[in-house]
């Protein structure tokens, strides 16, 4: 009998390491000894399971947007046809958001890398369309009388107000900043009545 295969263990608790880091030094300050110091291994065990700081700054993008991936599937599933408006605001602007100073940092953190990482920026940027269309796919299911390009529009400022917002989660602002945009969301939406 073999040894069992642990790739899959490994390279989850390196990335689950990597993302700590990250959200604690940032990408810059995530080096290769902190990360395996992070995870309990040796940096050796680092390389053989992923590979080079590079093929690390890949695998945590697609393993940050794959969450992404399931909490817009999750969004989806939860918008009722008779509530379609209220339910987007609620599952983009809840009252206690799903994210934390960290995740919000290591988010950042890649954005920002892709400037460097192609890869890094075409993955980010198909999920970014993903979502837009979400948001415009239930925007047309709500306002049928108007093109795809104005829900689009408008699809696409909704994301920024969710966007923006969440990126302002560390700050811990005062509740009538979530008002607020709750509001903004809101009329921004309901600019695509008749």
């Amino acid at each position: 009998m073999g040894r069992p295969d642990l790739t899959e263990q490994r390279t989850a608790e390196i990335l689950d390491a990597f993302e700590r880091c990250v959200g604690r030094y940032g990408l810059e300050g995530s080096s290769l000894e902190r990360i395996a110091e992070e995870a309990g291994m040796k940096r050796s065990i680092l390389r053989h399971y992923v590979g080079n700081r590079d093929d690390l700054v890949v695998a945590l993008t697609h393993r940050v947007v794959a969450k992404y991936r399931m909490g817009l599937k999750e969004l989806r599933d939860s918008i009722r046809a008779n509530k379609r408006i209220d339910d987007l605001i609620e599952c983009l602007l809840p009252n206690r958001t799903h994210a934390t100073g960290e995740s919000i940092l290591v988010i950042e953190a890649l954005i920002a890398a892709s400037e460097h990482y192609e890869e890094v920026r075409e993955h980010m940027s198909r999920y970014m369309d993903d979502v837009v269309s979400l948001m415009t796919e239930q925007l047309q299911l709500e306002f049928p009388k108007r093109s795809k390009s104005e829900c689009w529009s408008v699809a696409y400022g909704v994301v920024c107000i969710w966007f923006n917002q969440e990126s302002l989660v560390t700050l811990d602002l005062p509740a009538k900043y979530l008002k607020s945009a709750r509001i903004s969301m809101r009329a921004l939406i309901e600019s695509l009545k008749p």
